[in-house]
């Protein structure tokens, strides 16, 4: 799949990869929760000033071709709005999938960053949603199902270890016609090891010299946006958990026409 890139989105994706590449200089999560302890409280958050620059949750407006949505500031990647050229990119953290706190995006932990989902939505248009998904799986091999996911691996008898060492693992999901309906590719496990671990309801750092990623592909079929979720491939078994989360957000806050 060709993915048109925007600096906005190279900048955000490179700064993503940074915060999970960071290590042993890492300082401890936020202890600054008032704002959170308050939206549980009161079901909403008030602004935060970080920086001199006032962060709430007040709805922005994002267009997605024919579709607009009025996302809540603090839902935006960098918790002000669509990129500068148009470029919409959401974030939620695990364990929940919510959006952080207004103000959080300044002062993100590297723990935040292993949380982090970053969703990026691309209007494809109805006709393109058919295709959007489409692989060639005839040159992988299918293995027994895992998470709901069927794994499809590099042939081994076909390639080098050179080539499997940096060949994404690859698993799918079909609707009942047959469609992939759901494709996730992750950095893979035979070579490169999670780099994080769950512990006591936090995300720890672990071995190796990376966070091994996943890159989780979607369409919403009824409005024709793709969806495409990156995140730590440790957190790969709440995919089913994610998808109808990203859903659920966009139904709650496309506005009406």
């Amino acid at each position: 799949m060709t993915m048109t890139s925007t600096p906005a989105r190279r900048m955000a994706c490179a700064a993503l990869v940074a915060v999970l590449a960071a290590s042993g200089c890492a300082r401890p999560p936020s202890t600054e929760m008032d704002d959170e302890i308050l939206a549980l409280l009161n079901g909403t958050y008030g602004p935060r000033i970080v920086g001199g620059r006032t962060y709430t949750a007040q709805p922005v407006e994002a267009n997605l071709g024919p579709h607009r949505f009025m996302f809540p500031a603090n839902l935006y990647y960098n918790q002000i709005g669509p990129f500068a050229g148009g470029g919409v990119m959401l974030a939620v953290f695990w364990p929940d999938f919510n959006a952080a706190p207004p103000g959080d995006h300044p002062v993100r932990s590297v723990e935040d960053g292993y949380r982090q989902v970053t969703i990026e939505l691309r209007y494809v248009g109805s006709a393109g949603a058919a295709d959007y998904l489409a692989r060639d799986l005839s040159e992988r091999v299918a293995l027994p199902p895992r998470w709901g996911l069927t794994p499809y691996a590099v042939d081994r008898s076909k390639v080098s270890r050179d080539v499997r060492e940096v060949t994404p693992d690859w698993y799918v999901v079909r609707d009942g016609d047959g469609r992939v309906r759901t494709f996730i590719s992750c950095d893979p496990w035979e070579y490169m090891p999670n780099g994080v671990l769950m512990e006591g309801g936090r995300l720890v750092r672990s071995s190796g010299d990376r966070v091994a990623m996943c890159r989780h592909s979607m369409v919403d079929v009824w409005d024709g946006v793709a969806v495409e979720m990156s995140y730590a491939r440790v957190l790969l078994k709440d995919w089913e958990r994610l998808e109808p989360r990203t859903r659920k957000l966009m139904r709650r806050y496309k506005a009406q026409q």
